[in-house]
């Protein structure tokens, strides 16, 4: 197996990078589960986005492994200045980039600060707004006032943004952005290359709800590509923008005239004979390739597989809500409950279940093996990472609950999460942890999670991966975990709502810090203690293609295949 694993590193490419022809997606979903640089916080949407957003910096991407693609490098800035305090960024705007589709004219500052004064809407906030909350001045404050504008009111929304500023962002002139931070922030240019910040022109915009069909139907692109048309549930075309200027972007070469994503398929045997027919060169949100796939492609295409250590995580998250009053709620609020299911998790056998190590490995701690900060650590190891079925007996009855505890357990109801559902259910049986499962549609799943009034003790259904490679630790123990950034409540990732006074301590030194690794490392092993989550498994992205790829790429943003740097046979 580890010979399977090296050789899926980087297959030699047949041919040298030629632009032109149609890159052809095969999707897995029966559409994106959002298509606005607002709301779009999935790998799959963020893949896409790569290809009609472009951000003040960004990443080129990588032949070699998703982990090397960490040098930021300038994207629509040409430029930048720092005050000695790096408190105050002043960002220098390129003068050759233009917006596409519903619109052409020239991108300016102002459409920064719209776009991040966006990031409030009552109608659907960022969605990843623990970010803003503590790297921008001002941003909090603006939040508030904007929770009051009423929703499903266009008008109003619109007001409130013309009338109300961020102290922390500006404007000087066509050219010069300023963003404000009222700490020093080791990661700030990293936070602002998600797709996220991006440019949006405010008389595009204004007239749609975010991420409406009618706004992914009339995207204002910066990219290098913009939307052709755009079918709910049947195909988005992409293509080429005429005033795209390629010396303007030195991180997309943006090889293909035009992309396709074909939503009809109805399964993951139906992407994967897509792709072996030549129909599809890529896939979308096949999150694992059934093994079988996996076998058919190293034996016989070996050209045409690609792997990658990716410092994505699949975990179990708590309802953690206050509105969450159930048995099995309750009961995990309780450490030796949580310490129980721990020990109940059979990883070894999730990870087989994944594909073997060629897919995934045990993974026992909150940072990942590509993320600063990492130091291998396990609180509660067990033989060959196979749970402890007895011990997880033992403190059930100290935390009170001798003959076993019952659990609604919800998942999504797709192959790579209903195989994760069915492996913890076996296993956490033999702990005496009686798990009922509750399926739910992967389309409705972060609406159904983020619901106080869902049914459901824990998830089966959460996963991560990093928002960039090396120093993101922020997402996760700066963000998701702190509640100085993430409170609970309305936009809290997967309902976590984990609150831990010396953690959020720990993160406030980290942020300004110039050597925050060894802050990270203390604040990872005091949090995998205490099991906000319980970590199942690391996984690696494995990406089947067809054979007329003739140059690959990764992305880090996208922790999976960079579409603006792809090319293919004409």
């Amino acid at each position: 197996m580890l010979a399977a694993c090296t050789a899926l590193t980087a297959p030699a490419m047949a041919e040298e990078p030629k632009f032109g022809g149609t890159l052809r997606i095969a999707s897995l979903q029966p559409d994106l589960d959002a298509f606005d640089p607002l709301t779009g916080y999935s790998v799959d949407s963020w893949e896409i986005l790569r290809a009609v957003t472009r951000q003040l910096v960004t990443y080129p991407g990588a032949t070699t492994d998703i982990k090397d693609d960490t040098n930021l490098v300038p994207d629509l800035a040409k430029s930048w200045d720092v005050t000695p305090d790096g408190k105050t960024y002043t960002f220098h705007l390129k003068d050759d980039v233009f917006f596409s589709g519903p619109t052409d004219r020239k991108i300016v500052a102002a459409d920064f600060v719209y776009g991040i004064k966006r990031f409030c809407d009552p109608n659907k906030q960022v969605a990843a707004i623990n970010y803003f909350n503590l790297a921008i001045s001002g941003f909090v404050d603006y939040c508030k006032e904007f929770a009051k504008v009423p929703t499903g009111d266009l008008a109003a929304t619109k007001a409130f943004i013309d009338s109300h500023e961020i102290s922390g962002v500006s404007a000087p002139d066509a050219a010069t952005l300023v963003i404000k931070s009222d700490t020093k922030n080791y990661d700030f240019l990293n936070i602002l290359s998600m797709n996220f910040v991006s440019p949006v022109p405010s008389e595009i915009a204004s007239r749609y709800f975010p991420d409406s069909a009618e706004f992914r139907k009339n995207f204002p692109s910066s990219g290098p590509y913009y939307v052709e048309s755009y079918q709910d549930g049947q195909k988005l075309v992409l293509k080429k923008a005429k005033n795209f200027k390629p010396e303007s972007d030195q991180a997309r070469k943006a090889y293909v005239d035009e992309i396709q994503v074909d939503f009809t398929a109805n399964g993951e045997d139906s992407v994967v004979q897509k792709i072996e027919a030549g129909e599809a060169d890529l896939s979308l949100y096949l999150e694992v390739p059934p093994r079988s796939a996996i076998r058919r492609f190293q034996n016989d295409r070996d050209s045409q597989i690609y792997a990658s250590n990716s410092g994505s995580a699949n975990f179990i998250t708590f309802n953690a809500r206050p509105e969450a009053q159930s048995e099995g709620a309750n009961a995990l609020r309780k450490p030796e409950v949580r310490q129980a299911l721990t020990y109940a998790v059979n990883r070894a056998h999730l990870v087989q279940s994944q594909g073997g190590p060629v897919a995934a490995v045990p993974l026992s701690q909150i940072i990942t093996s590509t993320i600063l900060g990492h130091e291998p650590f396990d609180p509660y190891p067990t033989d060959g990472n196979k749970g402890d079925p007895e011990k997880a007996k033992a403190l059930l009855a100290k935390a009170g609950y001798p003959n076993g505890l019952k659990l609604d357990a919800a998942y999504r109801t797709t192959a790579q999460f209903e195989t994760i559902a069915v492996t913890v259910k076996e296993d956490a049986a033999a702990a005496g942890i009686e798990l009922n499962l509750i399926a739910v549609p992967a389309t409705q799943w972060y609406a159904f999670i983020q619901d106080p009034s869902s049914r459901w003790d824990i998830s089966l259904g959460s996963q991560f991966s990093p928002d960039w490679q090396g120093p993101s630790t922020r997402m996760l123990l700066g963000g998701w975990l702190n509640s100085d950034a993430s409170p609970c409540g309305t936009g809290n990732v997967h309902s976590i709502c984990y609150s831990n006074p010396e953690l959020n301590k720990l993160a406030a030194e980290a942020f300004p810090s110039d050597n925050p690794g060894p802050i990270w490392a203390k604040a990872d092993k005091l949090v995998s203690t205490d099991l906000p989550w319980i970590p199942l498994f690391e996984k690696r992205k494995i990406a089947l293609t067809s054979d007329r790829i003739t140059h690959w790429a990764w992305s880090s943003l996208a922790v999976q295949a960079d579409i603006t740097n792809i090319a293919v046979k004409n």
